[in-house]
């Protein structure tokens, strides 16, 4: 009789404990959609309801938030790991918070804290003006935009490692490296703009073609204007045992002076000639 008590005690306890953790869990996943009605966008074949159309339409609708580009859909943040109902637009990613009172109850993701995190691991610096620091060999462009994050920040050695074949590249991939380092002397930042890339493979090799500009600005407060391609470089997946093998490295650049009145999406529609 004593055991049967207890099995039932249990039995009870769990199925409370059962009742308070779908209560918590749908706490943080519930819809955001209310009887306030929905609004339609042909435009992107989506529609916004109930509490985000209240929002969207209190915090500057289509001008500052862009249209909707999915529909409501829970996601597990990467910044908490807790489930929220979610609605991505062109500007923002709308999340909703059942927790809070209104009006916060619908906020806005913390994109600028995720992407932070994610492309700047080193923090934001807080000196005014400083860059702050960007690695990333994963992608071609992402790559290419390493290199002159460390040519800005002055991080010559780290610039000259995106090189193919670094720390001792062909003549004609990279030149020597004081003379690189001298290339640079009177350079403070460099701006770069990239446009369409163009991929291609042969024997067991990936390359990527991506034109650009460059704005460099010079100690003495000049600027110059540059055009032309990068082609980069990585070996297939499987191909090398060596992990650095499959991070994009610079293969080769062609570069020249650009006249500054040339809009920057015209030099960039410029073919990338062999």
């Amino acid at each position: 009789m004593r055991n049967r008590v207890r099995a039932i005690m249990l039995i009870t306890i769990g199925m409370v404990a059962g009742m308070l953790l779908t209560l918590t869990w749908g706490a943080y996943s519930s819809h955001a959609q209310t009887a306030a009605g929905c609004q339609a966008f042909p435009q992107t074949g989506h529609m916004i309801c109930g509490k985000f159309l209240d929002y969207w339409q209190s915090h500057g609708g289509l001008t500052q938030q862009g249209y909707p580009l999915s529909e409501e859909f829970t996601e597990t943040s990467d910044l908490n790991g807790k489930p929220y109902t979610v609605q991505y637009f062109e500007r923002a990613v709308f999340e909703y918070h059942p927790e809070n009172q209104p009006p916060y109850n619908v906020l806005l993701s913390q994109l600028g804290t995720f992407l932070g995190k994610a492309n700047y691991s080193k923090g934001f610096p807080t000196t005014p003006g400083a860059l702050p620091f960007y690695e990333n060999r994963v992608l071609a462009k992402a790559a290419l935009k390493s290199y002159y994050n460390a040519i800005s920040r002055k991080e010559y050695e780290r610039a000259y490692s995106y090189f193919a074949g670094a720390p001792h590249p062909l003549a004609s991939v990279a030149p020597p490296y004081p003379q690189f380092v001298a290339g640079y002397a009177d350079t403070s930042a460099v701006t770069l703009a990239m446009g369409q890339e163009t991929d291609g493979a042969g024997a067991g090799n990936l390359y990527a073609t991506i034109p650009v500009v460059l704005m460099a600005q010079h100690a003495d407060n000049s600027t110059h204007i540059f055009s032309g391609c990068y082609v980069m470089h990585r070996v297939n997946d499987g191909i090398s045992s060596n992990p650095l093998d499959v991070l994009w490295s610079i293969n080769s650049a062609r570069l020249s002076p650009a006249d500054a009145s040339t809009p920057v999406d015209t030099l960039l529609a410029q073919p990338c000639s062999p």
